[in-house]
């Protein structure tokens, strides 16, 4: 092979490279089971605080609008949060640790994010804002023992509009 050649194919190597090598990713908070325990309880009394303060305020009195069907939507989601932050307190008091309980973790702040999005088609009464706050901060607390490129639950000022931004 000529030297050309060579340079060229050295050149394309290099280039393969750098678009595909692994990206790179923060570290993780070193997994602290008693803190993290703490904090899952203190989500399964706030998911818990959230659903009972959801459910005390009706639905929208029009069973076929778009906010009825998205207030359903979103006390489903606020329900399956509360199953899964019960869940997360329960297999880590059984000393599951963060391999074992990532799952539980991913499908809570995905509900989360879902509910906020859901959130927006709903009215949402101040207490029922102030506990989803309360769950965001918890969850955001969780993140970094869970995702090395873990993205802060931002609030939503439809349900928080006093957060901070």
């Amino acid at each position: 092979m000529s030297n050309p050649s060579l340079g060229r194919l050295l050149g394309l190597l290099v280039v393969a490279g750098l678009v595909f090598a692994p990206s790179a990713r923060a570290e993780l908070a070193a997994w602290d089971q008693a803190k993290v325990n703490g904090l899952a309880k203190e989500l399964g009394t706030a998911t818990d605080a959230l659903y009972k303060a959801f459910i005390q305020h009706p639905p929208p009195p029009d069973p076929g609008s778009i906010q009825s069907a998205s207030y359903y939507r979103l006390r489903y989601l606020v329900w399956m949060l509360r199953s899964e932050a019960l869940m997360l307190v329960e297999w880590l008091e059984k000393g599951d640790g963060r391999e074992q309980t990532s799952w539980i973790y991913e499908e809570m702040t995905s509900y989360a994010r879902t509910a906020r999005d859901e959130a927006s088609r709903v009215f949402v009464a101040k207490d029922v804002g102030e506990r989803a706050a309360a769950v965001r901060g918890l969850l955001n607390q969780l993140g970094p023992y869970y995702d090395p490129d873990f993205r802060t639950l931002i609030p939503n000022p439809h349900i928080e509009p006093d957060a901070n931004r």
